[in-house]
């Protein structure tokens, strides 16, 4: 009796710890759909739309947009019925022992608001309450290591020159510069920080710049200086200002606690517009009777995107309505993909509860007269699933095949066409258009790729051409599909008119049960759509980025607290990067031509500044001639509609410096401690070698310029270093570079984990190859990291060209996948639940009880 207790207790306590509990951090959809019947006052915040600005460590977003419609049929947005708020958040600086800052989200942008109470080095100073808001543009904690005569570089020409170290080795002048003209100089001791104070617009006193001198040193050879954080905001600045009107919305209130906008005037949602509200914020609006829009951010400016679902605190169903990231059809209401967490285990999701599934849906071609078409979203992506019956074709679904195709085109556009002329299509494909016949009633055309003829048919007017193929397993799919709206046959000329083209991708991808994509494994194929699941856990741990599959992430707070999201990375590429082609040095007083170009070709039409003052535009020939008379440094910039900005810095010197100027440059580019460089000077004007010419190196002579103006030196220091160059007669010149440390010395290769599969607290041995390439001999710390933790370590020495086999390893006390990487090698194993206690007990119990039933029958 007593054992049969023992083994109800260890189940019922094995069943506790398997329970999980929910929870829904919903916060609404991105798309306002009327056919869903959603709130007619509805808010967009920074946990359900990607383009407001969120800190996911602590939880808060700035942003938040809401519109008041009378009811599901109103297009109209009536005066100060969208209503816009955004508010200053705390942030932390990557520097940790600094506090942290005010950051705003303004227009879908990120913006500096104001030094808090919890920064560390300054008192409040608010840009915001002064109606003002500017860009930071560094804020970093690594290390760096300057010398004596070296300088660290900041933005917007900002250069903070490391002059002289005391003889007590204790502190350092430090002089800053902008643009070569000096603004402050300072004393600084170890571990204190240099802070640049300044006039922002109307703020007085702004840090603008803060740089950490960590330590200190002054040896017998080398006098070094260690920073580590730099923090700096840009000093040009947005003003908002009550009144302000940015695109359609108008600033009603500016504090040090929020700004407020709303819309002065009626704003109409007419079907099929994208309607800008402000800034890079749009609404993008279905053409379609039933009311549907979303805001959505302009990301035509190269750059990488964040397109981020809701934001979530426990199990979630993430569907198109939520996450920007998957395919989604807002002219018809569309979306096929979605991707649910349906439990959670603490801080992990079992295996087989992350469920991403995917349908086929009908839409529309653009030809309407065909009817529909079957899509599908997979991963992200958008692929043809299939025909059902239509005007040309009787159902064929490739999706039931495990087989996904590329729409290519998909028009409705008229096209006219002459016997002997031809349709170019995609993949090679050509439709020739061979003869009209003497009647005028059907043409005779002709189907070629890559130059050789795959079909040929006679069209009437008012038909279809239509190319079927096998593509994969599926047959006959209609793969082109051409519509001849009319054939016109006349006494000097014939012509064909066609209204409609549609073209599927022979090219596929194919799947099958139990394909991976990433942590993912199909587990069902249909007609109707595709499922996949976790195969293994998978870990929330904090501040991780996961790849779930493909395109797929998922980003988890640095934060005790439980907050998640998927994202997809998408990547705008410029169409045309201007570049500026003149001297770099120039005489005061003489004419110049500023080249713009793109691609090597030249560019009409550029608007070419200096210094944000407009000089005029490009020819034809991309050339503006400018003659400049006043000395110094330059930034010249080129601009155009749809284009990125091309800058350059020039110096303007006297004539009397003409002939006096010199330059250095340093080959390679890129320098590394050990490495012997090339330093060559040469004059500014017409490049004529300096021979002679004595070079410094952080102040220390390092030799004389050879008569092709050339001196070969081994930089052992990495950091941040100037060279200063002087001859007779001729001014002086400097430059500063960076030196980085051999890393590179030491390579891994062969990461090898046995066995790929443990139990639960069983060790999995991670071996790897570390070679040193370098020319001396050398010593490297190899770090094990674990699911991105590092959990050990080894310092390994050795000699030029010698390799090791280094060993470590790694366990796991939750079941799943476990990311392992060494260096640049990456690997994972698979741990399995280990065999429960209670079950051993109670198998152990059980036999026992039957023995002992046993042994009574026998007595009896």
């Amino acid at each position: 009796m007593k054992i049969k207790i023992f083994i109800v207790t260890l189940l019922c306590l094995g069943l506790l710890s398997t329970t999980a509990l929910a929870a829904n951090n919903s916060t609404g959809n991105r798309i306002w759909d009327a056919a869903q019947e959603p709130a007619l006052e509805y808010t967009w915040s920074p946990l359900s739309y990607s383009g407001f600005y969120y800190d996911l460590d602590s939880g808060e977003g700035s942003e938040t947009l809401t519109v008041k419609l009378d009811s599901y049929s109103d297009r109209s947005i009536e005066e100060n019925d969208l209503t816009y708020s955004t508010r200053p958040i705390e942030t932390g600086f990557e520097r940790s022992e600094w506090g942290s800052f005010q950051i705003i989200g303004f227009m879908a942008e990120r913006y500096f608001a104001g030094y808090s109470g919890n920064t560390d080095f300054t008192r409040d100073v608010s840009l915001i309450a002064d109606g003002q808001l500017a860009k930071v543009l560094i804020n970093e904690d690594d290390e760096k290591s300057l010398f004596t005569g070296s300088s660290l570089i900041l933005e917007e020409g900002y250069v903070l020159d490391i002059t002289e170290i005391d003889l007590n080795g204790n502190k350092v002048f430090v002089t800053l510069k902008k643009n070569g003209v000096q603004v402050d100089s300072t004393v600084i001791a170890s571990n204190q920080d240099y802070i640049y104070k300044t006039r922002v617009g109307s703020t007085d006193d702004f840090p603008l710049i803060v740089v950490h001198l960590e330590n200190i040193f002054r040896g017998t050879e080398t006098n070094a200086v260690f920073v580590r954080g730099v923090f700096q905001v840009s000093d040009e600045y947005i003003s908002v200002q009550g009144s302000d009107n940015y695109g359609r919305m108008r600033v009603r209130t500016v504090s040090d606690a929020q700004i407020t906008m709303s819309n002065p005037d009626v704003i109409n949602l007419n079907a099929g517009k994208t309607i800008n509200i402000m800034g890079k914020l749009n609404f993008v609006v279905a053409d379609d009777r039933v009311l549907r829009f979303a805001p959505v951010v302009d990301m035509t400016e190269p750059g990488t995107y964040e397109l981020r679902g809701t934001v979530a605190d426990g199990p979630f169903n993430w569907t198109a309505l939520n996450f920007e990231g998957f395919y989604y059809n807002i002219d018809e209401g569309i979306g096929t993909e979605s991707l649910k967490a349906t439990a959670l285990r603490g801080r992990t999701i079992p295996t087989g509860n992350l469920v991403y599934s995917t349908t086929a849906q009908q839409v529309s071609f653009d030809h309407s007269a065909w009817g529909k078409f079957e899509v599908i979203g997979f991963l992200a992506h958008k692929y043809f699933a299939g025909y059902p019956d239509n005007a040309f074709t009787s159902s064929v679904s490739m999706v039931s095949q495990g087989q996904l195709s590329k729409v290519l085109i998909d028009n409705d556009d008229k096209k006219s066409a002459s016997p002997g002329s031809s349709l170019v299509l995609e993949e090679g494909y050509v439709l020739d258009v061979v003869e009209v016949d003497l009647n005028g009633n059907r043409v005779l055309v002709s189907l070629t790729q890559n130059g050789q003829e795959v079909d040929t048919g006679i069209l009437s007017s008012n038909t279809d051409y239509v190319y079927k193929t096998d593509i994969g397993s599926s047959d006959d799919v209609p793969q082109i599909v051409v519509h001849f709206d009319q054939i016109f046959q006349g006494r000097e000329f014939d012509a064909i008119f066609v209204q409609g083209i549609f073209q599927v991708s022979e090219d596929y991808i194919t799947l099958e049960g139990s394909d991976r994509f990433g942590r993912m494994e199909v587990s069902g194929i249909s007609e109707n759509g595709i499922t996949l699941r976790n195969r293994n856990s998978i870990s929330l741990t904090k501040d991780t980025v996961i790849s779930v599959m493909d395109d797929i992430s998922i980003k988890v707070a640095d934060s005790d607290t439980l907050r998640y999201y998927p994202f997809v990375l998408t990547t705008t590429s410029s169409t045309q990067q201007l570049s500026i082609e003149m001297p770099e040095t120039i005489i005061a007083g003489t004419a110049v031509d500023i080249k713009v170009t793109s691609q090597g070709a030249a560019v009409e039409g550029a608007v070419v500044k200096l210094n944000n003052v407009q000089r005029g535009t490009t020819s034809n020939e991309g050339i503006l001639s400018v003659t400049l008379g006043e000395t110094g440094t330059f930034k010249v910039t080129a601009e155009k509609e749809g284009s990125v900005t091309g800058a350059l810095d020039v110096e303007v010197i006297s004539a009397d410096d003409a002939t006096r100027k010199m330059e250095i440059e340093i080959n390679p580019e890129t320098v590394f401690a050990g490495d012997g460089i090339t330093i060559s000077v040469k004059k500014a004007i017409g490049g004529e070698p300096v021979r002679g010419g004595a070079l410094f190196y952080d102040g220390t002579a390092i030799g004389n310029t050879s008569a092709e103006g050339m001196l070969t030196y081994t930089p052992r220091d990495a950091g941040i270093h100037k060279i200063r160059v002087e001859a007779d007669d001729l001014l002086p010149a400097e430059i500063t570079f960076e030196v980085e440390a051999a890393e590179n010395m030491f390579t891994y290769s062969d990461l090898i984990i046995e066995p790929a599969s443990v139990e639960q607290g069983k060790e999995a041995t991670v071996s790897v190859n570390v070679a040193n390439t370098g020319t001396s001999a050398g010593e490297v710390r190899v770090e094990l990291l674990v699911n991105n933790n590092v959990t050990d370590a080894q310092n390994v020495s050795l000699t030029a060209g010698e390799e090791k086999t280094v060993k470590f390893t790694a366990t796991a006390d939750q079941p799943g996948t476990v990311d392992v990487q060494i260096g640049n090698q990456q690997g994972s194993f698979d741990v399995t639940q280990k065999t429960p206690f209670v079950g051993i007990v109670a198998a152990i119990a059980i036999v026992a009880m039957v023995a002992v039933f046993r042994n009574r029958r026998n007595k009896e």
